[in-house]
């Protein structure tokens, strides 16, 4: 008789890449979204965002755009729109705002956030994005 371990089920929800350099912002973000049923990569720098996004497109992109060692602007480029939704968190509003409206993010978010705000639109976008947890029986955002 053959048994299996159960599956992770991490291992098949759907995926966010967080870039944000404040760690305890990002610990916040990450334990918000990680209760939401969502997987969490997360990066405090342009390099390791830079490797992570590469490395697996993500559902959604939470980027920060001040980062150590470059714009998180710059990583845009890399990001591929046909399955990766971007969420652009900045303190910065209308310079950011601007920015975002130019390479075309599909939302913003002004720092400081509410919490509840930042896990729904998350949650929407991961929808957008074709992804779960969203439908009956999904984990409450909040």
């Amino acid at each position: 008789m053959a048994s299996s371990a159960p599956a992770d089920p991490l291992a098949t929800a759907p995926h966010v890449l967080l870039v944000e350099d404040n760690h305890a912002v990002r610990v916040m973000q990450r334990f918000l979204l990680a209760r939401a049923g969502l997987r969490v990569t997360e990066c405090g720098d342009f390099a390791s965002a830079w490797a992570a996004l590469r490395a697996e497109p993500p559902a959604v992109l939470v980027l920060d755009l001040n980062l150590p060692g470059g714009s998180g602007l710059d990583l845009l480029p890399e990001v591929d729109r046909a399955r990766t939704r971007v969420l652009i968190m900045s303190a910065m509003t209308q310079q950011h705002k601007a920015a975002q409206m130019e390479v075309q993010a599909d939302a913003f978010l002004a720092k400081p956030f509410d919490p509840e705000v930042f896990t729904r639109l998350v949650l929407q976008l991961v929808q957008a994005a074709g992804g779960g947890p969203t439908g009956p029986g999904a984990p409450d955002p909040v």
